[in-house]
């Protein structure tokens, strides 16, 4: 268990010898520290919330929001290819 552990968003779970992780919606300022704490500097966004991309921004991190993802499979493809792109450039990602 990391030390951010009980911050981290719920189901949080890493992948893919720890290069994506998958999680809940981070709802908090507190939740998106904790991922930035793990390395992740790119977030893939595919509930139909609004990230805060804001706080995001300002822990150093960029995010890339598919709300439509669950009813179309073109934001579908989208997405995938935004993890894609963060392999690409050997970031660490988080999708949710």
């Amino acid at each position: 268990m990391t030390e951010n552990a009980q911050t981290l968003p719920r189901i949080f779970k890493w992948f893919g010898e720890s290069k994506f992780a998958a999680s809940g919606f981070p709802d908090t300022e507190e939740e998106l520290s904790a991922v930035a704490a793990q390395g992740i500097s790119h977030i893939v966004a595919a509930s139909s919330k609004t990230p805060d991309t804001e706080t995001i921004e300002r822990l150093g991190m960029t995010v890339d929001n598919f709300s439509g993802v669950s009813s179309d499979v073109a934001t579908l493809d989208a997405a995938v290819e935004s993890l894609h792109a963060a392999a690409l450039r050997d970031d660490k990602a988080l999708i949710h």
